[in-house]
């Protein structure tokens, strides 16, 4: 995926390269355009990185192009932070995998790693020099959803407690004064998810949007959007910046979810779907 999702710019022009693999399975990367001797600004962008072979096609096209050029200011783009749900010890035997990876990638020294929608503080804490490109800036370069906002059409609903904090700026943004919020149960060890309610809010006759940074499987929407529909909502959408779809994105929309909005920082740009939405990242990163 990384082929065509990572961009080097130089000065504002794109420089080429090519990259492959080795027998041995070890990546290789070459900067195939021309490099000048001095620059004012090295800008890459990283979309959708996976694995560590990843982040070494990443760090060898830094090396190569600051083998030849003096670069005064380096910024990397990275739309989704890979390992940024491992941000914390959770139990025993664990590892805080979003800290092992912040330092490696705190090597290659960028003056800025421009994130979209971090899932947690410790994001910022564990990689330099990183700004966070909030949800609301994200979700309203929608233009969908600027308009069904401004005509009142939609009631923003927080898929737990603990997006509140990023619920009430969205809903600040947007011009709404209130949202529903709900609650679900994880168990930590396992991930499995029980207990889900509607704690706040009145979403009869509603047509509801949750709001999240990330969607893997689904099972916390699939699960919120029984809920949000025994309480009488006539709709219900779903809006997340980053969309694995692990289990595609089917599984949501033909187990209560009628429309999703996401951005292209994980999913690829060339999902087409009638109920899918997506959200560029260049649009995202030039507003």
């Amino acid at each position: 995926m990384m082929e065509h999702r990572l961009q080097l710019f130089i000065d504002n022009q794109q420089i080429a390269f090519t990259h492959g693999v080795f027998p041995d399975g070890a990546v290789w990367l070459k900067v195939t355009g021309a490099l000048p001797q001095t620059a004012q600004l090295m800008r890459i962008r990283a979309a959708a990185m996976h694995d560590m072979n990843d982040f070494m096609l990443l760090a060898q096209l830094v090396d190569a192009v600051r083998h030849t050029t003096d670069v005064l200011v380096s910024h990397l783009e990275l739309p989704w932070l890979p390992w940024a749900r491992q941000d914390r010890y959770m139990v025993d035997g664990d590892s805080f995998a979003l800290k092992v990876f912040a330092r490696q990638l705190n090597v290659l020294g960028f003056n800025k790693v421009k994130v979209l929608d971090p899932h947690s503080d410790a994001a910022g804490a564990a990689i330099d020099n990183l700004v966070g490109i909030t949800q609301e800036r994200c979700l309203l370069q929608s233009a969908t959803l600027r308009r069904r906002f401004a005509a009142r059409e939609l009631m923003l609903v927080a898929p737990d407690a603990g997006a509140l904090k990023k619920i009430d700026a969205v809903a600040k943004a947007v011009g709404v004064s209130e949202y529903a919020i709900l609650s679900k149960k994880r168990d930590v060890a396992s991930g499995n998810l029980t207990g889900f309610a509607l704690v706040a809010g009145d979403v009869k006759g509603r047509d509801v949007l949750i709001a999240d940074d990330l969607c893997d499987a689904g099972g916390t929407f699939i699960g919120s959007a029984q809920v949000l529909r025994e309480a009488g909502a006539r709709s219900v959408s779903l809006y997340v910046t980053h969309g694995i779809f692990s289990k595609g994105v089917e599984n949501l929309l033909s187990n209560g979810i009628d429309a999703i909005y996401t951005t292209t920082s994980f999913t690829s740009p060339s999902l087409q779907h009638p109920q899918v939405e997506l959200i560029d990242i260049d649009a995202i990163y030039r507003a």
